[in-house]
């Protein structure tokens, strides 16, 4: 049995009907979320395959009430990266809701992957933990991706631990949502999120 508290595989994945991502956003969504990005040198928020939109962010929420209180935890992204020429690729770990990076939070990078024509697969993670009391989040962030950017237990981006205003009480305690930016700007360019969810540790 997975261990994924919130994800966005349609249905609960542990007992008591544990909220699945992005059903208190606009729509829920279900992965792979699939992007084409033209642009280079620009964080891209991943948007929500379900709403055909280009205003709506892929959002992953904390509901309220949860188990994560004071409890660490862990959040996955992973999929794969496709480059329509030689180019760098980083992928970005935001807490916030919007499709505007500068209203949203960085916790977490990969790095400029390793520049590369075609396809490899990458993994972003960050190991959480937040308290009502304090409104903090504080954490480390691993990666790994083509070989060349291997990041291990590195501290969250900012300066941890993090002032975000949290309490469990919120609807969401938390979101997180997603960035890519490549080096080159090409049509071919594109991310695929095949994996966005919450663990336990």
């Amino acid at each position: 049995m997975s261990n994924r508290l919130y994800g966005p595989s349609g249905a609960p994945a542990v007992p008591g009907g544990i909220v699945a991502a992005n059903t208190q956003a606009v729509g829920a969504a279900f992965l792979p979320a699939l992007q084409i990005i033209t642009t280079s040198a620009t964080d891209t928020i991943i948007l929500n395959p379900a709403l055909n939109s280009a205003t709506q962010a892929l959002v992953l929420n904390i509901p309220p009430g949860g188990p994560l209180e004071q409890r660490r935890f862990k959040v996955l992204a992973s999929g794969y990266v496709s480059t329509g020429a030689s180019s760098t690729c980083t992928v970005k770990l935001w807490s916030g809701t919007s499709t505007t990076t500068g209203s949203d939070t960085v916790l977490a990078s990969t790095g400029a992957m390793a520049a590369v024509s075609g396809k490899y697969p990458f993994s972003l993670e960050a190991d959480l933990i937040y308290d009502s009391v304090s409104g903090k989040l504080d954490g480390v962030q691993n990666a790994l991706a083509n070989g060349g950017t291997i990041i291990s237990n590195a501290a969250l981006a900012g300066s941890p631990p993090l002032s975000l205003s949290i309490n469990n009480a919120n609807n969401p305690v938390l979101s997180f949502v997603l960035s890519a930016a490549f080096g080159t700007g090409n049509a071919a360019n594109k991310i695929n999120v095949q994996e966005f969810g919450i663990y336990e540790r």
